[in-house]
């Protein structure tokens, strides 16, 4: 019978606890995700933002939305990196503050915020009004700036990584790609290297030589091609006009890529070239537009080569 009432108030004790988790230790945990939530900078859906604003020691950025794209429309007009506007985009929508002072100082010099470092305004889809954020100085302890958003009647702080993100200029912004290409679009490449011309077409999704027929070229070596052409980026752009083509060494390139599509029409064609005075610099240009690119290393080298040359 003691064994019984033992094994009964042990059941009722483990329910009593099953009962006690479930609404007051997680009811304890909802409300602390709400607080959190709360404390979000902005509340909003990052896909209703059609247009950024962007005032920092960098200058004034305009950005705007083109269905899934990103477009900078000042100070040049360039598409954008998508990655980086998200990049702002999420900061806001993500970061928390971890104090805030209410009510409204009188004085918003006191804390940067009168001329701040920072002004970001979002415009949102209708029938959403505009989104302001201001960065103003950092707090006494130098890990967090004051931040104020829209007319609200606080200033908020948070940590000094917030401001990093947002600092950015049209040369932080802009897209760095060389050029914009799917593998998909591409039944034909041709290039030029080591004074040799090789040309490739896809054959049944496989890269198959075109000429010469006999070179030992693989299809994942033409692969490989294509997929470091697509994530090639540049370091600095020098815009048409800046210097003759031959200041670049670009007259007598010394590797050259053309693409073609399924149409047999040409997507890109490529042309590169190293400069070694007054110190080594590798440039591309494209056929049809006049920039020159600078790039960080020698893409010639990624050009394939018949593998007994390796």
């Amino acid at each position: 019978m003691k064994t019984t009432r033992i094994a009964i108030f042990s059941a009722i004790f483990v329910i009593l606890i099953g009962f006690y988790y479930l609404y007051e230790v997680r009811w304890a945990i909802r409300q602390k995700e709400k607080v959190e939530a709360c404390k979000t900078i902005l509340d909003i859906n990052t896909q209703d933002v059609n247009r950024i604003s962007l005032k920092t020691a960098k200058g004034m950025v305009e950005i705007e939305k083109r269905k899934t794209d990103w477009f900078l429309v000042k100070p040049i007009n360039t598409i954008a990196d998508k990655w980086a506007v998200e990049q702002i985009l999420n900061t806001l929508t993500s970061a928390k503050w971890q104090r805030e002072i209410r009510p409204l100082p009188e004085k918003l010099a006191d804390f940067g915020l009168a001329n701040p470092d920072i002004e970001v305004v979002l415009s949102l889809r209708w029938p959403s009004g505009p989104k302001k954020i201001l960065v103003g100085s950092e707090s006494p302890a130098k890990n967090m700036h004051y931040v104020r958003v829209n007319e609200d009647e606080r200033v908020l702080l948070v940590y000094r990584r917030f401001k990093g993100v947002l600092c950015k200029g049209s040369e932080d912004l802009r897209d760095r790609h060389v050029l914009r290409f799917k593998e998909d679009s591409v039944a034909k490449v041709a290039w030029r290297v080591d004074k040799r011309e090789f040309s490739a077409h896809k054959k049944e999704r496989k890269w198959v030589m075109a000429e010469p027929d006999k070179e030992k070229i693989s299809d994942g070596q033409i692969k490989r091609l294509l997929w470091r052409l697509e994530g090639l980026r540049f370091k600095k752009i020098f815009e048409e006009g800046e210097h003759p083509i031959s200041f670049y060494g670009l007259d007598k390139p010394h590797g050259q890529i053309a693409l073609f599509g399924q149409n047999g029409k040409p997507i890109a064609e490529l042309s590169f070239a190293t400069k070694k005075a007054p110190s080594v610099s590798y440039y591309v240009s494209r056929k049809g537009n006049g920039a020159v690119y600078e790039l960080s290393y020698d893409f010639v080298d990624e050009i394939p080569r018949p593998e007994e040359e390796k």
